[in-house]
């Protein structure tokens, strides 16, 4: 066990929230740190390779802050169970699954592993068979219950809410401003600064096409950036909707948005469209409750956006030619590439799995998938699925008003804004994800949008009023 540069500091940051620390540097802290996701805090080289990710980490000492006898929240806990009982069941089972599974169906069916050795080619296969991995997932599976709980948690304190919304802010700027270091670094000597939190040991791939830099940030990957990225700007952009901050929201969803397309991931246009037809179904499916300030707003600025690409084309008219080729190469000649063949292939071990454990799953860490989607359905098998689905259901609340528009108190408005965020913040990740894992920022996300939503006259210090100070309306 080694514990990197990043462990050190966070050990640092975690004892100050932990001792003295407010619920908002313990929000901003935990959100800060599920930025890193191709960093390492802790690196585990007997476990073949793997390491603590920089949020599981920070997750010990918010639990701790969470637990602490005096000044903790002990008492939050149990509705924080029962009102995510879905992912609980997912994740237990999953737990549970990672360590059975591979030992019952033993050599029944052959994988693609999750760390292949460099002897295996793209499209070969071994035999099914319990490994490090299981367990890595096993923990992974476990930090994501607790951030869940964690997200529950801290949403159900007054200053929650608002802590909350500003991490989200920050930790956006923070990704744009790591991507615009990135191209201003790249090959350069500058270009190490962002390498070193590059230390989880993941591949460094793709760093351009078709002539374009691809944007990193401190990422191993276009494509990591780009999930990320674009969970932080749903959350900003529907945050704006429901006028929350509007005006450091708007601005912070089109920085993000902007630095989506420069990103050249095929993960952010995919995710990207996904967005604009949510956005358009919508406000066409619900009018009575659009605001629509905000979608003459949305008009313009696409307009605006129009009006910068046809200065662009006139300065520069090559330009259309390669960023036509560029979107073509990362969307539609995706799937006939070697890389979109060999995707399909990962995708498809998922159905394989779930038919040979009849059901059950293989247990997650067994084999790599590229979607979230098949990956729970060859893990986790039916219990896994249903309950996951389940799930997300609560969390969407697709009955309530604040999942389409601003809701009738400030408090509902953020966890509607939430909900949504956390739902299609999976879109990346039903085409790119290896593991059952959901991305940190959707169990935050996730747990603190249900708790926002539910048992309101509870909430800490707030009595029956919401985080604006207006009464709560049943």
């Amino acid at each position: 066990m080694e514990l990197t540069f990043i462990g050190m500091i966070q050990i640092v940051i975690g004892a100050y929230v932990v001792l003295v620390g407010s619920v908002r540097s313990a929000v901003i802290f935990l959100v800060a740190s599920a930025l890193f996701e191709g960093s390492a805090a802790i690196l585990l080289p007997g476990l073949g390779g793997s390491s603590i990710p920089p949020v599981q980490f920070a997750l010990m000492f918010t639990t701790l802050r969470i637990l602490a006898p005096k000044g903790g929240y002990l008492g939050l806990l149990p509705n924080s169970v029962i009102d995510n009982k879905w992912f609980v069941l997912f994740a237990v089972y999953g737990i549970a699954s990672a360590y059975l599974a591979p030992r019952i169906f033993d050599g029944a069916v052959n994988v693609f592993p999750m760390r292949p050795s460099e002897t295996l080619g793209p499209f070969d296969t071994i035999p099914l068979r319990p490994t490090a991995q299981n367990l890595t997932a096993a923990f992974y599976l476990l930090g994501a219950l607790l951030l869940t709980i964690s997200g529950y948690v801290f949403a159900r304190i007054r200053s929650g809410p608002g802590a909350l919304v500003s991490a989200l802010l920050l930790a956006s700027w923070f990704h744009v401003a790591s991507g615009l270091v990135d191209l201003a670094t790249r090959g350069s000597a500058f270009e190490a600064i962002l390498t070193a939190f590059r230390n989880g040991g993941y591949s460094m791939l793709d760093h351009s096409a078709s002539g374009f830099i691809r944007i990193r940030g401190v990422l191993p990957e276009a494509s990591t950036y780009a999930g990320l990225g674009f969970t932080l700007f749903l959350a900003c952009a529907e945050f704006w909707y429901r006028s929350i901050r509007p005006v450091a929201t708007g601005l912070t969803a089109l920085a993000m948005a902007l630095m989506l397309v420069l990103s050249t991931a095929s993960t952010a246009y995919v995710a990207m469209a996904a967005y604009g037809l949510f956005f358009v179904f919508r406000a066409a499916l619900f009018p009575h409750v659009t605001p629509r300030d905000k979608l003459a707003h949305t008009a313009i600025a696409m307009f605006g956006i129009l009006f910068v690409l046809s200065v662009l084309i006139a300065l520069a008219p090559g330009l259309p030619i390669g960023v036509y080729e560029l979107v073509m190469d990362m969307t539609f000649g995706k799937s006939d590439s070697f890389s979109g063949q060999q995707r399909l292939f990962w995708a498809l071990q998922g159905w394989d799995s779930f038919i040979a454990s009849y059901g059950l799953g293989i247990g997650p860490g067994s084999f790599r998938s590229s979607s979230i989607v098949t990956a729970i359905l060859g893990s986790t098998g039916v219990i896994g699925t249903v309950s996951f689905a389940l799930y997300l259901k609560a969390v969407l609340q697709a009955s309530k008003r604040s999942t389409w528009s601003t809701g009738p108190s400030e408090l509902q408005s953020i966890g509607g804004a939430l909900a949504v965020a956390a739902f299609l913040s999976l879109v990346p990740a039903a085409v790119s994800s290896p593991n059952v894992v959901p991305r940190a920022l959707f169990s935050i996300m996730a747990g603190a949008a249900i708790a926002m939503r539910s048992r309101l006259p509870d909430l800490i210090n707030a009595a029956d009023q919401d985080v604006a100070g207006v009464r709560w309306k049943p």
